[in-house]
């Protein structure tokens, strides 16, 4: 019998239990605890499908068994606790995919039982990804059209906010452009127009995902992935190849105080260069690496002994201070992003527990604050004066990385063992 990834379209679907919301307590904590929990909210219609991104946007791989939170915690009632925390505090875009397998499923019982009018809210998704090593990862278009009709079906609706090619560059050949990004920009930006035959597959793929848009299946186009020269090249291959840009694009763990080469460069090209309409960014705490414990078993970061020490060192120095380096993570993370055009870079966040919630939109409030427009002046004074020392911490952690040689430094992606599993 031939190999099928484990997540495939072509794989049986498994039966996730709905939720019985009767039985779901609803407690203080799930519900904000005062306006510094409360987003901005966008003034649309329910029946308005428009994407209007909110500033944080609630990432769903948390919901998948084993990535972030171990299989109990996915089939409890916390994962609808917290999305229905999440809508309450003006969190409205969900983003999921069929690798953080069940988590489409588990979103789809989710909005079931919570009864929201469908544009109140925004379901993102993506393509391609069906398993961990490069093999799992098929873009070819009836795989694509395949999975785009179940993940329709799994979140019991007739359209999809915004749907990503997943981890692209897990079919691209070598290299793998670890190291700083930074370093490629130019030559990335210099490159010929004529696409290679594994960048021919995800040009063609983007073809599909546009047709389906035009059946009004999709509303938002994009890709999504790790590597920062491979996400730009391919943006540009599509904006010279087909004369519009991407909608939409997502990179991770490149706006952290340890890899800031988003808004060092990337950002400028992603918007002017390739005509990218939004672009997203995800994993302020470089999906764990930036935190006490340094992160999952898995962490790729953890093969490079340098980066991984430094990280340590930034958190005893944290502690020393009396503070946390999630806490100035999450506080240099969150800091304000602009695109040219003046959108704001939405930030892709992930949640195991109702507390990291409110947590999360306390911090992103520290550094987002709104002010009373006829004090506004006081405010914006006072608000500087309080934050100039944490910005001089920021700068004194940055500069330890640099030091140390790791700053804006990428790990491989796909790893070896990814690329010949």
């Amino acid at each position: 019998m031939s190999y099928l990834s484990p997540y495939h379209p072509d794989q049986p679907e498994p039966s996730i239990a709905p939720f019985d919301l009767s039985t779901i307590p609803d407690e203080d904590i799930d519900h904000p605890s005062g306006n510094d929990e409360l987003l901005p909210k966008a003034l649309k219609s329910p029946k308005d499908r428009r994407v209007i991104f909110p500033p944080l946007v609630l990432g769903c791989s948390t919901f998948g068994y084993g990535i972030y939170a171990d299989d109990d915690n996915v089939k409890s009632s916390l994962p609808l606790r917290i999305v229905r925390l999440a809508m309450r505090c003006g969190i409205n875009a969900f983003d999921t995919s069929p690798w953080y397998h069940p988590s489409e499923i588990v979103l789809g019982q989710i909005f079931k039982s919570l009864d929201y009018p469908r544009g109140t809210y925004h379901l993102i998704t993506k393509v391609g990804k069906y398993g961990p090593n490069s093999r799992d990862h098929h873009f070819d278009p009836e795989t694509i059209t395949k999975s785009v009709e179940r993940s329709l079906k799994r979140m019991n609706t007739d359209y999809l906010d915004v749907v990503y090619l997943h981890d692209i560059e897990y079919i691209l050949p070598l290299p793998s452009y670890s190291g700083n990004p930074l370093d490629s920009l130019s030559e990335i930006l210099n490159s010929p127009s004529t696409p290679s035959k594994e960048e021919q597959i995800l040009l063609t793929a983007i073809e599909t995902l546009r047709s389906l848009q035009k059946e009004g299946k999709i509303l938002q186009v994009g890709i999504a992935g790790y590597p920062l020269p491979i996400l730009l090249r391919i943006a540009l291959l599509v904006y010279q190849t087909s004369g519009k840009g991407l909608d939409v694009l997502q990179t991770y763990s490149h706006q952290t105080i340890q890899n800031s080469s988003l808004s060092s460069g990337y950002l400028q090209a992603f918007t002017e260069q390739a005509k990218v309409s939004q672009v997203v960014s995800a994993a302020p705490l470089s999906m764990g690496l930036l935190t006490s414990s340094g992160g999952p078993t898995w962490h790729p970061a953890r093969s490079y002994t340098k980066l991984y020490e430094t990280t340590r060192k930034v958190s005893e120095r944290c502690k020393e201070s009396n503070m946390s380096i999630e806490e100035v993570s999450l506080r240099f993370g969150y800091r304000p992003l602009k695109q040219t055009d003046g959108k704001k870079v939405p930030i892709v966040v992930g949640c195991t527990e109702l507390e990291q919630l409110h947590s999360t939109l306390r911090k992103w409030k520290e550094v987002n604050p709104s002010f009373v427009f006829e004090e506004r002046e006081k405010q914006q004074e006072e608000y500087e004066k309080q934050d100039k020392g944490k910005r001089e911490f920021e700068r004194e952690l940055e500069k330890m990385f640099e030091d140390e040689g790791v700053k804006n430094w990428s790990w491989a992606c796909p790893s070896d063992q990814q690329r010949q599993g």
